[in-house]
Formats: structure tokens, sequence, C-alpha cells
């Protein structure tokens, strides 16, 4: 009976908090109640305000991570290997990509046009987004969820371009459900966040290494060890900030110091890592969660400020003045009294209210499109919670994380380290074979570490060299149409050892792919290495602590599989070392020399001579480990070469930016010149 009596105590308790803020009760809870409390009328200013601050931030990021700056040589290179996210969806030739940029500058801050100058934004922004995935990140797929989202809220009602030209766009209100959409994607960003990183890598201090070595970490340093930073700050303190922080700045009584934290973790951001305008929009972003009116608060409390300075200065300047005759008359001519100029302003204010004011504050004409509306919000917000998770049916994205790097919000769960990556082509009716510089065609380097890209890079490649047929760039083109591509990729997840992603014995020109079904080529993570960790994390150190330039690279391969390696010059002291496993070493020879094999097992080492080739063959039953310490005599040239780098170089930052809004400017007028003029023939 007591634990009955709790639980409608508790229940009695929730119920009254529920009354309170939907105003009617749990259990009269239905679709059209909804429906009237979310069309409620709420203070316009607050999404008045990120209209303006989102606007101004992509304004910065069309020449950033758009790649504005860069859309001559992105777009203009007809043999650059592009990775759609559906094949049938082409980047359009320049100038005509010149188009697409245009349509990223109609103003969203200025809130002209609204409606259709969002919805153009919102289709470039996705169409960039679809043709090029390998640019995919989560804070891209944010930008282009918040743009569709603000296409169909009312954000121009105030402070606009429209609101000013159009009387009837104008109003001092929104619906809440224009603040309840954008409050519940931002919640989506920091809560899946937080749960993505609920994992064991990320636990137990294996996704993010060294990052405590940033200047930003240094007050923690007062009290804290480097690898104490790293566990506790960077992995724990990270995980249930993320998980929690939407639902402290969410509740009145945590808001403030929930802000604070969270400004202080988007500036350190901005700081740590290259992200574009991602820190900057979460900051723009922040305010959504206080008070609808929160800028006119504010504004009314500056001008109370004002107004009493006024007033104080007024008061000074007054005992200087020879006549109280002269000193009353300036006071009647300078100010009111401080109270009757308040009220004042408040009238003032009041009757710009009631003139911007519009007879209905909501679009819906009847509740039957209040439901509507609300159900498609419901499936809007079913559908941001579902796509996290999805990975069980687009198997084909998933390699050995979860999906696309983009809409998964697993933001700074992996960490890559890409060894090396070849690219080899054979041609099948030589037989010749070729090596391909793997970054020659590609935008970037997102292709290597994700099947679907690779796949399509193959075809692409291929597509490439049977335009060519002689030397150009160091590529040769094929001789027939009759080739092989075989890719062979070794990365390292999360401080794992090196190992090879993909088959590099899978002719990539004839396997099949299919977002719905797994990888065939691509090579199982080897889990078997976990419990090697802590060893790797040892003998990292003990090989940095014999000088600042001696390294190490754990290696790990399978049966059967033979790892090709060339020694580089500036790489000395070069030493193998077998950990586990049976592996044969050969080394290059010369055409007439006779090669030798030297069979090693675990604790065998041999030195290694530079700017040759070698093969470590794995000749046992289960994976084989290894290492190669070396001495890397290029880092004790650019180091001593190296000029400090500046902890805040804001200066640098604005100054690329600005001048990459300058370059993005010249070459969009060029190209639509060229476009709708065609100046290429005016010689």
């Amino acid at each position: 009976m007591k634990m009955k009596t709790k639980i409608a105590s508790l229940y009695e308790k929730i119920d009254s908090k529920f009354f309170e803020q939907f105003e009617f009760r749990i259990c009269d809870t239905n679709l059209s109640k909804i429906a009237i409390y979310m069309h409620k009328p709420k203070d316009a200013s607050s999404l008045a305000f990120t209209r303006i601050l989102f606007g101004i931030a992509m304004l910065f990021d069309i020449t950033d991570e758009r790649g504005g700056a860069a859309m001559m040589e992105t777009w203009g290179n007809p043999s650059i290997c592009h990775f759609p996210l559906l094949n049938f969806l082409q980047a359009m030739p320049m100038p005509h990509m010149a188009l697409v940029y245009a349509g990223l500058w109609f103003g969203i801050a200025l809130g002209h046009k609204f409606r259709a100058s969002s919805a153009i934004f919102t289709t470039c922004f996705w169409y960039l987004l679809l043709i090029e995935k390998s640019y995919w990140n989560n804070h891209s797929y944010l930008f282009g969820l918040v743009a569709f989202l603000l296409t169909f809220t009312r954000a121009n009602c105030c402070w606009s371009v429209d609101a000013i030209r159009n009387r009837s766009v104008a109003s001092q209100t929104v619906p809440y459900w224009n603040y309840f959409i954008l409050k519940y994607q931002f919640f989506i960003l920091y809560f899946m966040a937080g749960l993505k990183k609920g994992t064991a890598e990320w636990l137990t201090g294996y996704s993010v290494r060294n990052l405590s070595e940033h200047w930003v970490f240094e007050p923690f340093k007062l009290f804290l060890t480097v690898p104490q930073i790293d566990y506790l700050i960077v992995h724990w303190f990270v995980f249930a900030f993320d998980l929690t922080v939407a639902i402290w700045m969410m509740w009145s009584r945590t808001r403030h110091p929930a802000m604070v934290f969270c400004a202080l973790f988007h500036l350190m951001n901005s700081r740590l890592f290259r992200i574009g305008m991602f820190p900057w929009v979460c900051l723009a972003t922040m305010p959504l969660f206080y008070p609808f009116d929160w800028p006119k608060r504010v504004s009314m409390h500056l001008n109370g400020i004002y107004l009493k300075c006024k007033k104080g200065t007024c008061k000074f300047f007054h005992k200087f003045k020879k006549s109280e005759t002269n000193v009353k008359t300036t006071k009647e001519s300078l100010s009111l009294p401080e109270d009757d100029e308040i009220k004042a302003i408040e009238k003032e204010d009041e009757q710009t209210n009631e003139t911007y004011l519009p007879k209905k504050v909501d679009t819906c004409t009847n509740s039957n499109e209040k439901i509507e509306g609300k159900v498609n919000d419901g499936l809007y917000v079913f559908t941001q919670a579902f796509l996290p998770f999805s990975h069980f049916i687009t198997k084909g994205y998933n390699n050995w994380t979860d999906g696309l790097y983009g809409y998964s919000w697993d933001m700074m769960v992996h960490t890559w380290d890409v060894h090396s990556v070849v690219v080899k082509v054979v041609d099948n009716d030589g037989p010749s074979e070729l090596f391909v510089d793997p970054y020659h065609f590609t935008p970037n380097g997102r292709w290597t570490r994700h099947g679907d890209m690779v796949h399509q890079y193959a075809r692409c490649l291929k597509e490439n060299l049977l335009k060519t047929r002689q030397m150009n760039n160091g590529i040769i083109g094929a001789s027939s149409r009759n080739i092989s591509v075989y890719v062979d990729v070794w990365s390292s997840l999360n401080g794992r050892f090196t190992q090879r992603m993909f088959d590099p014995k899978v002719d990539l020109l004839n396997v099949s792919w299919s977002p719905f079904a797994p990888v065939s080529y691509l090579m199982p993570l080897l889990d078997e290495a976990l419990e090697w960790r802590e060893y790797l994390v040892s003998m990292r150190e003990t090989v940095h602590s014999w000088n600042d330039h001696a390294d190490v690279v754990f290696i790990a391969d399978f049966p059967g599989y033979e790892y090709e390696k060339y020694i580089p010059t500036e790489l000395r002291n070069v030493t193998l070392t077998v950990l586990y496993g049976l592996v044969v070493f050969e080394a290059e020879v010369a055409e007439h020399e006779i090669g030798k094999s030297y069979q090693l097992k675990p604790g065998n080492s041999m030195k290694l001579s530079s700017e040759i080739f070698h093969k470590v063959l794995n000749i046992g039953e289960k994976p084989a480990f290894y290492m190669y310490t070396f001495f890397n005599s290029t880092e004790v040239e650019n180091n001593n070469k190296t000029n400090p780098v500046p902890k805040l170089p804001i200066t640098e930052e604005l100054r690329r930016r600005f001048y990459n809004m300058l370059r993005f400017g010249k070459d969009l007028v060029l190209s639509l010149f060229n476009l709708f003029f065609n100046a290429t023939q005016c010689q």
C-alpha cells in the first residue's frame, strides 16, 4: 500500500507540472490538444535572432566547407572523381555549378523573400551534399536540416526585409512549433552525440588520443596529469556533457551554468578542430533555450542602463554649471525622470507591437490543418530519432563503423590514422601493371575508408585511364579496356593495430555493391588484437622516450596475405620486430641476385635498410602482429624550420576567410558572365 501511495503521489506531482506546462492533464492528452498547444503564439524575436545569425554563418560556410573558394578546381576539372550518394545525381560542369553557389547567397539573414530564398538555399545546399558524399560530416548535415526547418517557419515575421515591406507578414508572435522543431533538432544533436559515446571504445579512453596536449587544456594541467585529462575530461566529462547538456539548458534552474559550460565547450572545439562554422552555429542557436522574448528583455535592460548612465552623466555635468536656473533648464531639456522615460519607451513599444501584430498569428485556418501539420512534425521527430540507428538497413554503407559519417551524430567517436593506400591497375591483355597516386583524381582522402566510395573510385579511375594513352602527370593510360583495379588501404582505428581495410585480391571492377547488403570485399576489424592495447600504449611511450623523433608503427595482417613496404631515405634505424604469429621476411634484390627469405617468430627482430622494398608474408594460421621502430630525420629538419604557431590566430583566420570570400566572389562573377554571355568566345 505504501508503494501505491508513493506512486500515486508522484503521479499527481508529475500531472500537476504537466498541467502547468500544457494546460491539460496527462490522461486527457490527444492529438487535437497537442496541435492546439503547438500553435500557441510565442514571441518571435528569438527566432528572428537565430535566423539572422544562422544566415551570417552560412555566408562564411559557402566559401570554406562548401568549397566555394575552390569551386574552379573542384568542379572545373572533368577528371576529378566525385562520389554521389545516388548515382543518377551528377555534378554539373562549370560554369553551370556557379548557379548552385549563387543560390546559396539568397538572403536568409536579411529575411528578403524568405520562403523562396530559404527554399533555394536548402535545395542548393542539399544538392552539393548529395553529389559529393566524401565531404559529408555531422555538422554539414545539421546545417542542411536547420535550413530545411527554417524554410517552413515564420522566422521572417520579425526583424526582416519582408516584415518591413509587407505589413501582412509582420508579426510579433509565431506558433510554438516553430521553436519546438528547432529545439528538438539541437536536442538530438547533443543527446545523440552523448549516446553514441557510450561505447567501450570511448569510455575506456581510446577514441581520442593526445588531445589534452593542446593549449586549451592548460588550466586542467594545474591539478591533473595529461593522461588523466584525456580520460576524465576528454572522454568521461564530454560523454556526460553531450548526454545531458540539452536537458540542463531547458531547465530554468540550471540554464545559466549550462549555457556557460556549453559556450566554453564550443569555443574550445573551435580551437581544437577544423570544423568550420559548426561551433559558431551552435553558439548562435543556444539562445533558443532561453525565454522566447529574451532579445526584448535584453534590449529593455540595456535601455535601463543607458537611462541611468544618461541621468548620472547629466548630474555630473550640471555640477559645473554656474547658474541653477541653467541647471534646471538643462535637466528639463536633456531628460525626463527615469521612471517616466521608461514608461514612455514601454508605451511606444506597445504601440509598435499593436501596429505590427497581425489579426491572425496562425496560418492554419482549422483544427484539421493543425493536426495534419503536427503529424508531419511527428514524422520528422521520429525520422531524426530513427536515422542514427538505421544502419541495419543500409548495410552497404557500414564499414568498421556503422553508416556514412554524417547523420549518425557519432562525433569524435572514431579516430582514423591512414597509414598507406596502394592503388594497382592491371592490364589483363598485357599483362602489365601500374600504380596510381590514390589522391590524384580525388577531392580528398575520405573515400579510402568507405567501401561504397572505393567501389565508385574504381569505376571513375577506369574511365580516366581509358581517356589517356600516354604519360600524363605520372599516370599512364590503359592500353585496353580489359583492366582490373585493386586497392589496398592500411588504416588504424582508435589507436589499434594498423591493418588492411579491403581485400587487395578482389578486382573492384568485377564485384557488386548494394546499399542494402554488406560490403563483400571489406576485411574484418581484428578484435583479437584488443588484448594488446595496453602493450601498444606502453610501447609507444617507451619508443617516444628514446628521443623526440623516434616513432613506432604496429601492423596486423591476415593469414595468407603479404605486406609490401618501401623504406624511404628519411627513415633510419628501422627495425622489424614480430610480436605474435609466424611470418617470412623477403628483401628486394637486384635482377641477377638470388633473394633470401627469413622466417621470423615472436620476439625475433631484423634491421632494415632504407631505399628498398621488402615483403612480410603471414604463413601462420592466425593473424600476425609485428611492429616497425624507426627514427624520422625529416621531422628534425621540419622542426628546425617550423615557426611557432600562435594560440589564437584570429587575425589570420579572418584574413583567410575574407580572402576566400573575395576569391569566391571573383570566380562566381566570371563563371556567371561566361555562362550567360559566353565571354570565352569574345576574343
